[in-house]
């Protein structure tokens, strides 16, 4: 379109950055006595809430040709949007280091926007969903930060 073919994997990075923070979720399950009786990791896939909805629809019993295991989350990207309160100048400029041969480029500042995921959590049971809400919650704080390697061949890192 503008006679320059790049692509930086960086909305790929992001949507698997996000997956990453929900991968190791666990729940546990009790009998009566209060011994541990199962550990269950929760399945989390990429995919809008309706399509496991769907399933569940049409196969009610969870029959195993359907593979769709209840605790399960899911997560997608629902907003993509310009912040123009980031923007820098067009012009603007920052010096950066070729990792392949290891000469200077004039790199110009990234486009500002903003992400915006859904994360949904099925369960049958009520206790399921509590416990995975419980190792969710308190990280998501303000001072919650993640570096990435967004730009391989400058090697910029960006939290």
């Amino acid at each position: 379109m503008f006679g320059q073919t790049f692509y930086h994997e960086l909305l790929r990075k992001y949507v698997v950055l996000f997956g990453n923070l929900f991968n190791s979720i666990y729940i546990k399950r009790y009998d009566s006595a209060g011994t541990l009786t199962t550990s269950i990791q929760v399945p989390l896939n990429y995919g809008p809430r309706e399509k496991a909805l769907s399933r569940l629809d049409q196969n009610p019993n969870l029959i195993p040709e359907y593979a769709i295991i209840l605790p399960r989350m899911s997560f997608e990207i629902n907003n993509i949007s310009y912040d123009a309160t980031r923007k820098a100048g067009i012009t603007q400029t920052f010096k950066a280091k070729d990792v392949n041969n290891d000469q200077m480029k004039r790199v110009f500042m990234p486009v500002p926007y903003n992400l915006g995921f859904d994360l949904n959590i099925l369960v049958k049971q009520q206790d399921d969903g509590l416990q995975i809400l419980e190792q969710i919650l308190p990280f998501f704080q303000p001072g919650f930060n993640i570096s990435i390697d967004l730009v391989k061949s400058i090697g910029e890192k960006r939290d």
